[in-house]
């Protein structure tokens, strides 16, 4: 179980005002991570930008945006 790695996966829309507190717990955490997958809901607000903010510092975050909103 020591090689044993965890993948994050979360779903946002308009989730800026609390992503950094989000982020930072998931990547608080002990366990291992190998991914973390963010499907983002054509947010309108700095959602976005917050998700490149923590891809440059973290290479293993895939961000991933919807087209169109589809709740």
């Amino acid at each position: 179980m020591e090689d044993s790695t965890v993948s994050v996966v979360m779903c946002t829309y308009n989730g800026g005002k609390y992503l950094r507190e989000q982020m930072d717990s998931i990547l608080a955490q002990t366990y291992p991570i190998h991914e973390i997958i963010v499907r983002d809901d054509c947010s309108t607000d700095n959602t976005m930008d917050i998700l490149r903010e923590y891809t440059v510092r973290y290479p293993f975050i895939k961000i991933f945006h919807n087209a169109k909103n589809i709740g």
